[in-house]
């Protein structure tokens, strides 16, 4: 008697669930209907077909770390965000774990993050590590990455050298020399963009030369010319301006500083920060930038060399906007804005922007 009890509650169990089910099934399938109103056959195997695509997709990297990008991927806006997940990539790419980059959810994305993918995505080639990614859902995100055009063509570049010119005026570039020759290129497309003829603009050619000249020189602690630089060159019609980005993946400038031996201010660095007391390396890279680092090593202000000949063709009107991070290090120039950043960056970015507004020569 007692099991033909429980044989019959596990039978009304069972009826229970499946009425459940087909309840459930029938709302499913009512709101189903209900948000197919208005829509053709045609629009709905379309629908159906993307989903199917974008299920195979997800399939196809199932065995990747998925890595999610913030909503706006940007060095300057967001920095501490974009910062944190460089940190997760970088991480990943020293366990040399497969990844999958989740750029769906990217609202805002600059010319700099670009060029800090761009250089990633190199890394994980140079060291065999599969990596890949989705695009935005956004449109103009997603139309602002295919314009810079790398995505395309990053895989068929070999050896040192990386150019590729995308469509809307972007240009990204990736090398381990001085290259005057792309400087003054950029430079001539750059000012006809804004005057409507090409123009000598010395504080460009004089930013390009010594960031370039610092990667071969400071990238690494031990090898000249061991990593590449980037530069990534974007043009904003509405504002007609032309904003530059430059990478270099090494040591970092203050860490190539305090740790580097042979550096020309290592015999310096104790009597430097005796007089100057920086209390962070927010206020070291501001000393670095206006000169104060030379002035102890020297004896005066030299500002030819290096970051202070690049912040002061900032302060002579001759490009705008300058942003330096490097370590953990942020500087503004323009808001006079210098911080020290909880999130770390292994190497130097830095931001500036032609105007119209900015000195120029004849050609």
């Amino acid at each position: 008697m007692k099991r033909h009890y429980k044989t019959k509650r596990i039978l009304a169990n069972r009826a229970e669930k499946l009425m459940r089910r087909r309840i459930h099934s029938k709302w499913k399938l009512k709101a189903k209907r209900k948000r197919q109103l208005g829509i053709s056959k045609e629009q709905l195997k379309r629908i159906y077909q993307q989903k199917q695509e974008q299920y195979l997709f997800q399939r196809k990297f199932i065995a990747y770390k998925h890595i999610e990008a913030p909503k706006c991927l940007s060095m300057i806006e967001n920095t501490e965000e974009t910062l944190e997940f460089i940190k997760r990539l970088e991480d990943s790419l020293s366990k040399k774990e497969k990844v999958f980059v989740v750029l769906k959810n990217v609202e805002v994305i600059s010319g700099g993050a670009i060029v800090v993918l761009l250089s990633i995505m190199i890394k994980f080639k140079d060291k065999g590590v599969s990596f890949n990614g989705d695009y935005p859902k956004s449109s103009s995100v997603k139309k602002k990455i295919q314009n810079s055009g790398f995505l395309e063509r990053l895989y068929e570049q070999k050896g040192d050298s990386y150019s590729i010119e995308g469509r809307s005026g972007i240009l990204t570039h990736a090398d381990k020399i001085v290259d005057q020759k792309l400087s003054d290129g950029l430079i001539a497309k750059a000012s006809e963009l804004i005057w409507g003829k090409p123009h000598r603009c010395t504080g460009v050619q004089k930013v390009y030369i010594e960031l370039m000249q610092n990667t071969n020189n400071h990238a690494s602690l031990d090898k000249p010319k061991e990593h590449h630089w980037y530069t990534t060159v974007s043009y904003n019609k509405d504002e007609n301006k032309v904003c530059f980005s430059f990478i270099d993946y090494g040591v970092g400038i203050i860490q190539s500083i305090n740790k580097n031996e042979k550096g020309k201010f290592w015999g310096f660095l104790s009597r430097f920060k005796e007089m100057w007391n920086p209390k962070n390396n927010g206020e070291f890279l501001k000393l670095l930038l206006d000169g104060s680092l030379h002035k102890t090593a020297t004896g005066y202000y030299y500002r030819g060399k290096g970051l202070p000949g690049v912040y002061k063709a900032f302060q002579d009107n001759k490009i705008s906007n300058l942003v330096v991070i490097t370590n953990d290090a942020f500087a503004d120039c323009k808001k006079e804005e210098y911080k020290t950043l909880k999130n770390k960056f292994e190497g130097t970015y830095i931001y500036w922007e032609l105007t119209q507004d900015n000195i120029k020569l004849p050609a």
